[in-house]
């Protein structure tokens, strides 16, 4: 059957993007226009991942190698300015990749699920789902991670943060009820505090979409605009 020639130009194109070797499992599903390039697509990823940019990175589409060079990093032989998602002509189901931190070497599987029409209604890019909390940076990659998540849920990890809870609500308990005040000379008193913030910096959160969003419209780059005309 031919195509419909009426039919609206598909330039969009929803992609479910997949932390490998991360179990429970950790994706995003977004919409980007097919104007989008592999710069901006970076750019992307960072912000919907919750990545903080800091390492190199490159993406591998139909055996070669895109990125943004960076000083002592990789060479690539196009332009990521130039190199838009529309050029490797991309069909609903195949998939490519996103490497990100070549030392704990991060690899993101991307999969086109659909191509769409342009909804001039719409601002892209934009975040439609996703769960799981982004792995700290430099923890160590895949397995480095689990490590942390083993640790943080290994009995001595409890136990002290139990201790740590009863001493600080102790010594707040007794300054309350008119004892001296906790200082920073009290080293037990600011070591637990201390061990206390740590597990709240590294505690995962819940993976929550709006806030993914507010990111993406806080990019510095240019991106697609939404012009049915684009």
């Amino acid at each position: 059957m031919g195509a419909d020639k009426n039919q609206a130009p598909a330039t969009v194109y929803q992609l479910k993007v997949s932390l490998r070797d991360i179990s429970p499992m950790l994706w995003r599903r977004l919409l980007v226009t097919s104007s989008t390039t592999i710069a901006q697509l970076h750019d992307i990823l960072q912000a919907v991942m919750g990545w903080e940019d800091l390492h190199l990175h490159q993406f591998r589409v139909h055996g070669k190698e895109y990125g943004i060079y960076r000083e002592g990093g990789m060479c690539f032989d196009d332009d990521p300015n130039e190199v838009t998602l529309a050029t490797f002509k991309l069909r609903a189901g195949e998939h490519f990749a996103y490497e990100y931190d070549m030392g704990d070497f991060w690899q993101h599987d991307i999969r086109l699920e659909r191509v769409l029409p342009l909804d001039p209604s719409k601002t892209y890019p934009v975040c439609i789902g996703g769960a799981g909390d982004c792995p700290p940076e430099d923890c160590g990659g895949p397995w480095g991670y689990r490590n942390l998540i083993e640790e943080r849920c290994s009995w001595e990890e409890i136990e002290q943060a139990r201790e740590d809870l009863l001493l600080v609500a102790q010594r707040l308990l007794a300054f309350v009820e008119g004892g001296p005040r906790p200082t920073d000379e009290d080293t037990e008193f600011m070591d637990a505090l201390e061990r206390m913030h740590d597990r709240l910096e590294d505690a995962p959160t819940a993976f929550n979409r709006r806030a993914v969003n507010a990111a993406l419209r806080t990019l510095k780059k240019e991106l697609p605009c939404t012009s049915a005309s684009n």
